[in-house]
């Protein structure tokens, strides 16, 4: 999933707030302390601009291919990324070839939290080759890849400290899994079409629009499910 179990969060006002709702849930795990957890997390996200300008490129990168594959076909849009080679190769290879392009091979922690993203992301899209990517909707592709996003990064985030607050793997396990799903669902009930609209009123696919998106999702998270 792209985590690094060695990795510890940021230490800023928000991030501390955002561990002690962390520890606050894990010790008593009702709904309304991970409801405060995914709220903090939200807060320290969005108020502390969080640097995700690879993950930003990465995601623009798949939609401007998704819109040139629908605009100019399949094979003109791998030309103009310079990747004619994937055109040989069999549809899950190709699509795993595509995605590695977009998220610079997964080299670095965001790196591998984008391309973890959009795998997620084409699995629930049903996107099983690179020709699959003609015809979506991208504010439905950013959408999902943005709400993959704020639950893989959730667990990259605090993955070491629910380890060690809990060192029964399977509870671990589980409390990871819980606020995931959480997260998940309340930035996707959040980005409805009218706030994706408002973003991005021409359909534009470019990391501004990208990182305007996330930012808004995060922001919206803290809105509404904040205390």
């Amino acid at each position: 999933m792209g985590t690094s179990k060695g990795y510890i969060a940021p230490s800023t006002p928000n991030w501390k707030r955002a561990k002690r709702e962390i520890s606050h849930y894990l010790s008593n795990p009702t709904d309304v302390a991970r409801r405060n957890a995914a709220a903090q997390y939200a807060r320290a996200m969005a108020g502390d601009s969080y640097n995700v300008s690879q993950v930003t490129r990465a995601f623009a990168g798949a939609i401007s291919f998704s819109s040139a594959s629908t605009a100019r076909g399949y094979a003109v849009a791998l030309r103009e990324i310079g990747r004619e080679d994937i055109l040989s190769l069999e549809p899950k290879e190709a699509l795993d070839a595509l995605i590695s392009h977009f998220a610079n091979d997964g080299s670095t922690i965001d790196d591998k939290i984008a391309l973890d993203s959009m795998v997620e992301t084409f699995k629930v899209l049903e996107v099983i080759q690179p020709e699959d990517l003609q015809g979506i909707d991208t504010s439905r592709l950013l959408k999902e890849m943005v709400c993959q996003f704020a639950k893989l990064k959730f667990a990259q985030l605090f993955d070491k400290q629910i380890r060690t607050k809990c060192p029964v793997i399977e509870e671990a396990n589980a409390r990871i899994a819980e606020m995931q799903e959480y997260i998940y669902y309340a930035m996707d009930q959040q980005l409805t079409e009218n706030i994706l609209k408002e973003i991005n009123p021409h359909n534009l696919a470019n990391e501004m629009i990208v990182q305007n998106t996330l930012n808004k999702g995060f922001e919206l998270m803290t809105i509404f499910y904040g205390e």
